[in-house]
């Protein structure tokens, strides 16, 4: 990868998760940390970025749009939609989140999947309408405007009362000691209401959320069944989620 490739990967990153990691650079793009050093302190320069030690934060606190993070590891996403899309069988009740990766698997569910999707996601709730055999039953309440989902106790009460097969659900940050978490309070307390209401749960999740961790914790490992993910499974980042107990794909 050539530096400025490097330098626009770096930019895309902060401004995504408000921060990078020296060391998580270092091992994504298979360079030296002295390398990662010397990247970050020429973007400082620039002021493009503010370097800490360890790693670097946004100059700005302008969070990206719905309507940006949608084409953020667009690539990606796609990937890991069409690994996601061979879990669904037909019968089905799914429960989906209202990640911008589950907005790419509601729009390549087969079409012959007849199947129930519950979802508080707008986005992903008129994607579905498209589609001729997917039952759609949208969950209303308090409109998150960031993420374009609804949150609140009639969120939490619908989903509690529900059983469903699966829930695919996107994720602020994954790792083995602390689990699933998330960034928002209300939105966590949503998931762990999913979780508790499925036989299986499904998280997709880009490279760049392994082994981060948010504010608000969601679930412990041993809740979830399988990550799927656009990294290689056989990777060694995730011999510690298979030892304990939680497939990748």
């Amino acid at each position: 990868m050539l530096k400025e490739e490097r330098h626009h990967l770096i930019l895309d990153k902060i401004k995504l998760n408000r921060k990078v990691l020296s060391s998580d650079l270092s091992l994504e793009l298979n360079v030296s940390e002295d390398t990662i050093r010397r990247d970050l302190n020429e973007l400082a320069a620039k002021k493009l970025i503010r370097k800490v030690h360890g790693g670097a934060l946004p100059i700005d606190s302008k969070a990206l749009s719905y309507e940006e993070r949608i084409n953020y590891n667009l690539k990606e996403k796609n990937i890991i939609a069409n690994k996601a899309v061979k879990l669904i069988k037909d019968g089905q009740v799914i429960i989906m989140s209202g990640s911008t990766t589950n907005l790419q698997l509601a729009k390549i569910i087969p079409p012959d999947i007849n199947a129930t999707i519950y979802t508080y996601s707008l986005p992903i709730a008129a994607q579905l309408t498209e589609h001729p055999s997917i039952e759609i039953i949208f969950i209303g309440g308090k409109l998150y405007k960031p993420a374009q989902v609804t949150v609140g106790l009639d969120v939490v009460s619908s989903i509690s009362q529900l059983r469903a097969d699966l829930c695919f659900m996107g994720t602020g940050g994954i790792n083995v000691s602390n689990g699933m978490t998330e960034p928002n309070w209300e939105v966590s307390h949503i998931k762990k209401c999913m979780i508790e209401a499925c036989e299986k749960v499904i998280v997709l999740c880009t490279k760049n959320k392994i082994n981060e961790v948010k504010r608000y914790t969601v679930s412990p490992l041993s809740k979830i069944d399988t990550i799927v993910t656009d990294i290689n499974p056989k990777s060694p980042l995730f011999n510690d989620f298979k030892i304990n107990g939680v497939k990748i794909l």
